[in-house]
């Protein structure tokens, strides 16, 4: 599977002459607290978890977002030093000369934001979470909310399925009653005619309980 760059608006791709156009990949760091800086630096949200995106195992950032003074090029490998930051990203004109201000706040954890549903608004985030949405890009948002036409569909769909279910489950509890009907009279017949004992008869008949509960009734 191709790697792409993890950032916001950037197209680069691991590809196999990548490194011949002088472009690297480079993973997340291991260490939590330099993982945070970048996270931070990219202003990047995930709507789905409704908090700041978070890097899986395996996402990448190209060398594009990284200063030539970032790498040490020693090795035939090219590695970023250690501890560096990411800062050059082609970010949205309001979003522009933000990152001191972001770099400045150091109680804000990489936690999901606290919230619930109530009127199809997000409630009980932290005020200082909350000051920091505008200053961060929501990923495709465009394309997580359905329509309200096409939830509905999704909604009949499912009810539709439901009722269906309901049925399958009635048909099988009708055929159910018919079978201890049926064997419910043939022991009686049998037991009538002497063709099995009281014993055999009362256990037999442990199979259709239903039955002898309506005659009952």
């Amino acid at each position: 599977m191709v790697k792409c760059c993890s950032a916001i608006g950037c197209a680069s791709r691991c590809l196999p002459n990548s490194k011949l156009k002088g472009l690297t990949f480079h993973v997340f760091p291991t260490d939590e607290n330099v993982k945070r800086k970048w996270v931070l630096a990219m202003k990047r949200l995930d709507v789905n978890a409704a908090g700041i995106w978070e890097p899986k195992k395996g996402d990448v950032l190209c060398s594009r977002h990284f200063k030539k003074t970032d790498f040490d090029r020693s090795a035939p490998n090219i590695k970023l030093k250690p501890g560096v930051i990411p800062s050059i990203f082609d970010f949205p004109s309001h979003l522009q000369g933000k990152k001191e201000q972001l770099h400045c706040r150091k109680n804000f954890t990489l936690k999901p934001l606290p919230v619930t549903h109530h009127n199809h608004q997000l409630v009980g985030a932290s005020s200082c979470i909350e000051e920091f949405q505008s200053q961060f890009i929501f990923e495709h948002s465009y394309s997580v909310m359905d329509s309200p036409k096409k939830l509905k569909y999704k909604l009949d769909h499912v009810i539709s399925e439901l009722e269906d279910t309901k049925k399958s489950l009635q048909n099988v509890l009708d055929r159910e009653k018919r079978f201890q009907r049926s064997l419910g009279k043939t022991i009686r017949e049998l037991k009538d005619d002497c063709l099995i004992s009281q014993e055999t008869a009362n256990r037999l008949e442990a199979f259709c309980w239903e039955y002898y509960q309506e005659s009952i009734e």
